[in-house]
């Protein structure tokens, strides 16, 4: 026995000579794990040194002796993104190391959209993207849909007068959630927002979930969500920042922000000015300042345009656990159509003017509670007004008087009343987030049902469990349940699922119903200008959906950097799909397609390090629709994607390189040649392309890029338009999508006084 005591005894010296250090890495703030950490060690006084990489946890041990330790272990932690942290051991007691975010590259973005809590993306339970502020400003963005551009599963429409539309996994814009700060965005036109009037000052971060979202924000919510995040502070220092961008053919965008932190308050002030002067084929490179209204060149295809914008953001510290905060923002977009010249002495013109106003208010509150324990609800009204308005214009004198019955003046307005409560503690199994979400929107106008005010009201419960059988499942099934006030609405259900395979892959899948009655625009907008005669249409049957997604992750962390790979798949099943059909070159109408399916999936790779940043993919979209099969072509028509994008940094000497392009192939459209008849037209491919350099000055006070965008001249695209002859079929035409080659120059400066933890 005695000598079994003293075996065991030297084993467990043995073992205490060999224990080993536990490390775990947490991010600063949010305490969420940073996964994949590298902890680089010494043993001071000798040569005994490694490197261990933390898991997908954040926790690592590092194989040292007790002796050794005691000589001292100087430790480093650090990882893309983040400031490393240096510390020198003694003991073998466990450590916890905090990292901070690098203000110059930022990496795994925390996330709000249909989460629990801020989560980072690779680890949220749905499939997730973040184009971060570093992004919008390498690609140089002005709008949204300059960002939304690159993105594969995506693709843009233009029209010189309502703007830049958006069409995600096949499906149409009035199928994709656009929201600003949990707020969903009013304002669309032909069932589509404009994103060039969406624009980017002041965002801090564009999340982008792919995918049905239906359940956390029900109607149009089914080919994805975008929620863009506003700037809300400026942190513990007084910050100023500016930034100038212009174009040689006539485009000066403006803005400024300015944000205080005094006491428990934080305030944020942003303004700016964007002006576009118009473009047609043909004019001359470099805008003329001084151009004659009178002349035949007056008439140009891309509108001139100007806006003008303002935000603030105030928030209020109640507790270290509650905050309440107030978003105003105000955006003026005016649009300027001068005619030709008319025959036959071309001595006067029609000119119209489009005058778009947007309102929005919102108050936030935030509530972090005990075990886990999270509060959000917002309370928002926004207003929208498009005010139309036509003269004659005499081209001798360029006086104008008004055209009588050409005025219009449509004005909407949302009420939105948002609750959720949630629980996920840390390690926990189970999680649940029930809420409510209330949306009252109206409409009223000269061109709204014969100038009836109109209202439609979407009051919804939802709730979802997060449930985790094992350590590396995660399974979220959830139901929504909404009464609108002119259709029946049915329960809608969803199913997400996250399945760690091991530390460097991700398995997820999903699967949600999902319903979308029409909007006031869709069953009684009447707009009509001369380039377009919109009708809606009162007859409309609500959408119902079905969809799935399936995505397998992969992300290695290697010496000098994080390799990324994804893989994806997406079905799409949409019963009475609403779109909007051309019957001619100008008149459009809103009607049901009837079976209508996408089936299509994207792969991509990239590679992130603090010197580069790489990323490349493709995409097929197919689309199925029952005129396919009733005409005897094919059921699914096809459209190929790609894009690819390269960063090179030089951190030292501040310089950087970029590179951005994005292949569009064939996409197909509707044609409306009689009453209920429809035809398949098409879109011809093409390929957008962007660079630019830039580089920081005055301690990254200063930052200068200029840059080409549209590097292969991108003007109009061939497609095949209506003719509005009924069963006469297409013909052929063309469509704009860019004004051509241009370059651009972007002045930011960024100024920051001292903090109170910067003075002595």
């Amino acid at each position: 026995m005695k000598r079994f005591a003293a075996i065991g005894l030297a084993a467990l010296l043995a073992t205490g000579m060999k224990a080993q250090v536990e490390i775990t890495v947490r991010e600063a703030g949010s305490h969420e794990p940073v996964g994949y950490a590298h902890a680089t060690w010494t043993v001071l006084q000798t040569q005994a040194k490694g490197l261990t990489v933390a898991g997908p946890e954040g926790k690592c041990t590092l194989p040292v002796h007790q002796a050794e330790v005691e000589k001292g272990l100087a430790v480093r932690i650090d990882f893309i993104g983040y400031e490393p942290v240096r510390d020198t051991l003694f003991t073998l007691a466990p450590r916890t190391f905090m990292l901070r975010r690098a203000a110059a590259f930022n990496l795994d973005e925390l996330v709000v959209t249909g989460q629990y809590k801020p989560t980072r993306a690779d680890r949220a339970v749905q499939r997730m993207h973040v184009v971060n502020a570093e992004q919008i400003q390498r690609m140089a963005a002005q709008n949204l849909g300059d960002v939304l551009g690159q993105e594969l599963n995506m693709r843009l429409a233009q029209d010189n007068m309502l703007g830049t539309s958006l069409s995600m996994r096949g499906l149409g814009g009035e199928n994709v959630k656009i929201l600003v700060d949990g707020v969903p965005v009013i304002g669309r036109q032909d069932g589509n927002l404009d994103l060039a009037q969406i624009d980017l000052t002041g965002i801090d971060r564009v999340e982008i979930l792919e995918g049905p979202l239906s359940v956390n924000y029900g109607t149009n919510a089914l080919a994805g969500t975008i929620n863009l995040i506003t700037r809300k502070g400026t942190g513990p220092a007084t910050s100023l920042k500016a930034v100038a961008y212009a174009e040689q053919i006539g485009r000066l965008n403006l803005s400024a922000a300015a944000g205080k932190r005094f006491g428990k308050s934080d305030l944020l002030l942003t303004l700016g000015r964007n002006y576009f002067g118009g473009w047609a084929p043909g004019q001359a490179s470099t805008y003329a300042f001084g151009k004659q209204l009178a002349d035949s060149s007056r008439y140009q295809t891309w509108k001139p345009r100007e806006q003008y914008f303002a935000r603030a953001n105030y928030r209020f510290d109640l507790s270290k656990e509650w905050s309440l905060s107030y978003k105003g923002e105000l955006m003026e977009d005016r649009i300027i159509d001068r005619g030709r010249p008319r025959a036959p002495y071309n001595e006067s013109a029609f000119d119209s003017e489009f005058n778009t106003r947007r309102l929005d208010n919102a108050v936030f509150t935030t509530a972090n509670l005990a075990k886990g324990r999270r509060f959000n609800a917002l309370v928002a009204h926004d207003r929208y007004q498009r005010i139309r308005s036509q003269w004659l214009r005499d081209l001798t004198t360029l006086q104008a008087k008004p055209v009588p019955g050409q005025e219009d003046d449509s004005r909407f307005t949302l009420t939105n009343v948002r609750a959720t409560f949630s629980g996920l503690p840390d390690s926990a199994r189970i999680g649940y987030e029930a809420g409510m979400d209330l949306n009252l929107e109206t409409g009223e106008g000269v061109r709204i049902a014969d100038g009836t005010p109109q209202q439609i009201g979407d009051y919804a419960a939802f709730a979802s469990m997060q449930w985790s059988p094992v350590g590396n499942v995660v399974l979220r099934p959830g139901a929504r349940y909404a009464h609108n006030t002119r259709y029946r609405a049915p329960v809608v259900p969803s199913v997400d699922l996250r399945l760690q395979l091991d530390t460097a892959w991700v398995l997820r899948a999903a699967y949600a119903q999902g319903f979308r009655a029409p909007s006031l625009k869709e069953l009684f907008l009447y707009f009509v200008d001369v380039n377009h005669d919109i009708h809606g249409n009162p007859d409309l049957l609500a959408e119902n959906s079905n969809n799935y997604s399936l995505s397998l992750n992969y992300r290695k962390p290697l010496e000098h950097g994080i390799l990324r790979g994804e893989a994806s798949l997406y079905h799409d099943r949409v019963h009475n799909l609403i779109t909007l059909a051309e019957e001619s070159a100008t008149l459009y109408r809103y009607i049901n397609v009837g079976e209508y399916r996408t089936l299509g999936g994207s792969i991509g790779m990239g590679w992130e390090s603090g010197h580069w940043s790489v990323q490349a993919g493709g995409a097929l979209t197919g689309r199925y629709d029952t005129l396919g099969v009733r005409t005897g072509g094919d059921a699914y028509d096809h459209s190929p994607s790609a894009n690819l994008g390269i960063t090179r940094h030089w951190r030292k000497q501040a310089w950087s390189i970029n590179l951005f392009a994005k292949y569009q192939g064939r996409q197909q459209s509707y044609i409306y040649v009689g009453e209920d008849e429809l035809a398949r037209g098409h879109i011809e491919p093409y390929l957008m392309a962007d660079a630019s350099v830039s580089k920081s000055l005055w301690n990254n006070r200063l930052t200068v890029q200029a840059g080409c965008k549209n590097l292969l001249d991108i003007t109009d695209l061939n497609a095949t338009v209506g003719n509005g002859g009924a069963h006469t079929g297409p013909s052929s035409g063309s469509i704009p999508m860019a004004t051509g080659r241009t370059f651009f120059i972007r002045l930011a400066a960024d100024i920051k006084g001292k903090s109170k933890l910067d003075r002595p």
